[in-house]
């Protein structure tokens, strides 16, 4: 087994975002191009559902949505969280410069 696994070569190359590089908000058909500054999460007993990501543009509207959104019980009831987002870099996860700028 040992002599098979010496003869292979396999090469990961990985280059993904966890995260979406706009915001999630559409209005009038268009896409916003903002980058995004909060990940929005709804908390509840015990539980935190992540719901999207937004702007500060539409911070505001967002949280109206939501709100309307558990009223009509579509969403989880809970309190409404909306994260900073931050870059994280670690040994092995590497960030680019360019990214950085971005967030």
């Amino acid at each position: 087994m040992k002599k098979f696994l010496n003869k292979i070569n396999i090469q990961f190359n990985y280059n993904f975002s966890l995260l979406p590089d706009k915001c999630s908000i559409r209005e009038g058909g268009r896409d916003c191009v903002n980058p995004p500054e909060y990940v929005i999460t709804v908390v509840t007993t015990g539980d935190e559902f992540m719901l999207g990501i937004t702007c500060e543009r539409h911070k505001a509207s967002v949280f109206s949505k939501i709100e309307s959104l558990q009223n009509q019980g579509k969403v989880p009831k809970g309190t409404i969280k909306f994260e900073n987002l931050k870059s994280v870099q670690t040994d092995c996860i590497r960030g680019d410069p360019d990214d950085l700028i971005q967030l």
